[in-house]
């Protein structure tokens, strides 16, 4: 990882962190704010995609794959940022949603991470198990608000710090003779 990328990752960390210590104090608020970031770094990352089609990925082999990619993250950042209507019990539910299909997706990398013998399949597959059991505890207490909101929000914190661990982490360089 480079160290542009490391100090985005801590930013990224940090600022979930501090997103979720928000949500903790200002419920109501906590939810709008949640879900206009999200909207708003999905849209940048659909027109970084856009870009990057337009740019390089029309010239190579699977450059649709980026447009359809770049299409779907752009429709999900419009619908995410048109909805701010609706009540919190509904958002939890999206960002449950959102959270049990990244462990899902996670828990499946440290699989093919471990086939390929690399070393960081364990803190991917607990990490993975630990967004799956967040998810799977916020949706047998969904009717309670309050729990899923702590919940969640541990959960987004866990995740903060795993990203800033792997940050911090020092990576291996080989250099090819």
């Amino acid at each position: 990882m480079s160290k542009l990328g490391r100090i985005k990752n801590i930013i990224i960390g940090i600022a979930v962190i501090a997103m979720s210590v928000f949500m903790l104090v200002f419920p109501d608020t906590g939810y709008y704010m949640a879900t206009l970031i999200l909207g708003l770094v999905l849209l940048i990352d659909g027109i970084k995609q856009f870009l990057y089609f337009f740019s390089m990925g029309i010239h190579m082999i699977g450059g649709k794959t980026i447009l359809y990619r770049a299409l779907i993250t752009m429709d999900l950042s419009f619908f995410i940022l048109s909805i701010r209507g609706i009540g919190q019990r509904y958002m939890m539910v999206y960002f449950v949603i959102y959270y049990l299909f990244a462990g899902i997706i996670i828990i499946f990398r440290a699989y093919e991470s471990r086939k390929a013998e690399a070393g960081f399949w364990k803190g991917k597959l607990v990490n993975g198990i630990i967004k799956v059991a967040v998810a799977i505890m916020c949706i047998i207490c969904n009717n309670s608000p309050d729990v899923m909101l702590y919940l969640m929000c541990f959960g987004l914190m866990i995740s903060a710090v795993t990203r800033i661990g792997i940050a911090l982490k020092k990576t291996a360089i080989i250099y090819i003779q």
